[in-house]
């Protein structure tokens, strides 16, 4: 019996040692439109990002700057150190047509597990960006039950979990809170409720919301600002 126990412990040891792996994590903005996350996998010697991204024009092409950067919670960038999938900028990748998806991956330097990040291509145009990639599980889980709910058109059980997933998490100040935020003074706004998008509005300017300009400038596209 002692020995089970052993094995089981062991076997719990490795697997927290050999790291986590997250799969289709929610995020807050991205660039380009077409481009996804399938997976993030924290290992101890390198996190790496599996993605794809999508042509949906005729003569498409893209590459991967190598100032590409992992931007952890605290603001610290990490560089990347590999890539699969596609070239290195100024070598490309030209799409046959559109609808054509190329995979890739992105290695940086081990990470442990972040309960988020954001990943930031400095480039000239057209770079590749996700700002707020949530890696827990259970809070994936709500943001799919709310977008899920907006995807149908049923605006007010999306709120719903959008509004309980901000009051659950405003104090972690995750990189996806902004999303979130914008996503309730939008359905305020289409529902014609002017002070409760205010309120949400007041509230995300006070609660250190990460790349907060960014979604300011969302707002403003929408004919958003008080």
């Amino acid at each position: 019996m002692r020995k089970t126990v052993l094995v089981i412990f062991m076997a719990a040891v490795f697997c927290s040692a050999s790291g986590q792996s997250v799969e289709s994590p929610n995020y807050g903005l991205k660039s380009p439109l077409t481009a996804e996350i399938v997976r993030v996998d924290f290992g101890t010697d390198a996190t790496v990002v599996w993605l794809t991204i999508m042509s949906d024009i005729n003569n498409a092409w893209f590459c991967i700057e190598r100032n590409t950067f992992l931007v952890k919670p605290d603001g610290m960038k990490l560089k990347l150190t590999g890539l699969k999938g596609l070239p290195y900028c100024p070598a490309t990748h030209k799409f046959r047509r559109p609808g054509e998806k190329a995979s890739f991956s992105l290695t940086f330097p081990p990470t442990g597990v972040l309960p988020w990040f954001s990943i930031v291509e400095e480039c000239m145009g057209g770079c590749l960006s996700f700002r707020g990639i949530i890696t827990d599980r259970t809070l994936n889980e709500k943001l799919n039950k709310a977008y899920a709910s907006s995807d149908n058109g049923d605006d007010l059980n999306a709120y719903s979990h959008l509004k309980e997933f901000i009051i659950e998490t405003d104090s972690l100040n995750l990189g996806i809170e902004g999303s979130v935020y914008t996503s309730l003074i939008l359905i305020d706004h289409r529902l014609g409720r002017a002070e409760a998008a205010r309120s949400w509005y007041n509230r995300m300017m006070t609660s250190d919301t990460p790349d907060l300009g960014l979604y300011l400038e969302t707002l403003k596209r929408e004919g958003i600002s008080f």
